[in-house]
């Protein structure tokens, strides 16, 4: 398989967040870099070479030439300590690589209730809601039917400044539920389960606990666990705790992602 086909099935496999070869390597030299107090040169390498495993027909000058192009870029650096020559990873290659990976929220405050958003915008101002529907979505929303949402963490000062910073035409309602209401004959929870896909989402946290059981050198590289957990992590909604259903594996896999991209 040749160098590009393989980036290409890389790309398909993390669900298209690392399509190349220098977003592959900075996330492995982030994870390391972040895991561990200091990582110098040679174990800067070592973080990019299992970027290179998996793109086998890469040889290590070019693992050596990338590195060095991300220090050129202003992704990596280069730091004295004690006379010993360190890498870090620097704010503009934290920024460009968490832009990419979804973080985990820890904590997750919640007022206690759910939120439906409708809106009824002028059919000739498409792209205006269009432009809404995605913002709605990226953050938190989940489509009922159309042109009405639900988001269980408040969304009226989000929309409010982003229907003012991009002059969206018409009106934008939000009404407010308590977490035992419902929708229709509908359950809540129920409804909460099928909108977010919460069922689909466990079963693919549970293939990902199965897939990486132990923590030893022979269950996983951390690149590997990384490609194979950030993908699931991205499609989570992370509801507030109590909204999850019983037993949610998520917290469960973010603890084994942890360990298993943890070093040293």
């Amino acid at each position: 398989m040749k160098r590009k086909e393989i980036i290409k099935v890389i790309g398909r496999a993390s669900e298209g967040m690392f399509e190349t070869v220098t977003d592959l390597l900075l996330l492995a030299t982030y994870l390391s870099l972040t895991n561990m107090t200091v990582r110098n040169t040679y174990q800067a390498f070592r973080a990019g070479e299992e970027a290179h495993r998996m793109l086998n027909e890469i040889n290590y000058q070019t693992i050596k030439k990338v590195t060095y192009n991300m220090i050129t870029k202003g992704l990596l650096k280069r730091m004295s300590k004690q006379g010993r020559e360190e890498i870090a990873i620097t704010k503009f290659g934290r920024e460009r690589i968490e832009a990419v990976i979804p973080a985990y929220r820890v904590n997750r405050p919640w007022d206690g209730h759910l939120y439906l958003i409708s809106y009824d915008i002028p059919t000739q101002a498409n792209d205006a809601r269009n432009l809404l529907r995605e913002h709605i979505r990226k953050t938190g929303g989940a489509l009922l039917q159309e042109s009405l949402w639900m988001n269980p963490y408040n969304p009226t000062r989000i929309l409010s400044d982003f229907v003012t910073q991009h002059d969206i035409p018409g009106s934008v309602l939000i009404s407010k539920l308590g977490k035992d209401g419902s929708v229709g004959e509908e359950r809540l929870s129920d409804l909460i389960r099928r909108v977010y896909y919460l069922d689909d989402l466990a079963v693919r946290y549970e293939s990902f606990l199965n897939a990486y059981k132990k923590r030893g050198k022979q269950s996983a590289y951390p690149l590997e666990a990384a490609m194979s957990y950030l993908p699931i992590l991205k499609n989570d909604p992370q509801l507030p705790f109590p909204l999850e259903p019983d037993n949610f594996p998520a917290a469960r896999a973010y603890q084994r992602y942890l360990n298993l991209t943890t070093i040293g």
